[in-house]
This record gives structure tokens, C-alpha cells and sequence, in this order.
């Protein structure tokens, strides 16, 4: 059986990012979005066929709640 083939989702923001420069855009990372940044990439990762290949750390909450508190309280 192959390898599964890998990808970190954090550097798919990155590439994704660099392209859209490229591309003319000026795309900027909104403030307390960072966890449907990383959802949305891994999502496309796994649609390609990919598994998104994740960091232990990952799980922690580093941006204090923000993103929890604007999809459920709307804060």
C-alpha cells in the first residue's frame, strides 16, 4: 500500500497567500478567522485526496476563543 500523501494546511495558506499576491489581489488575514482559514484548506486538501497533515499544537486554542465567540454568540 502507498504512502498517503501529506500537506500542511498552514502551508497551503501560505502558497494560497503568495498566489493571490501574484495574481494582483492583496488578500489579508482577518482577525479571529485563523480556525476557518485552516478548516477551508484542509477541507480542499482532503477533496484533492490529500490528508492534511496537522501538528500536535494544532488542537490548542491560540486565539483565545475569538472564533468560537463569533460563531456562537456572534462577539
Amino acid at each position: 500500500m502507498p504512502d498517503p500523501q501529506v500537506y500542511d494546511p498552514y502551508r497551503l495558506i501560505d502558497d494560497v497567500e503568495g498566489l493571490l499576491i501574484q495574481r494582483g489581489h492583496r488578500p489579508e488575514r482577518v482577525e479571529g478567522r485563523a480556525g476557518d482559514r485552516v478548516a477551508g484548506a484542509s477541507r480542499l486538501l482532503r477533496g484533492l485526496g490529500i490528508e492534511p497533515l496537522r501538528a500536535p499544537g494544532d488542537a490548542l486554542d491560540l486565539d483565545g476563543q475569538r472564533a468560537y465567540q463569533a460563531r456562537v454568540h456572534g462577539d
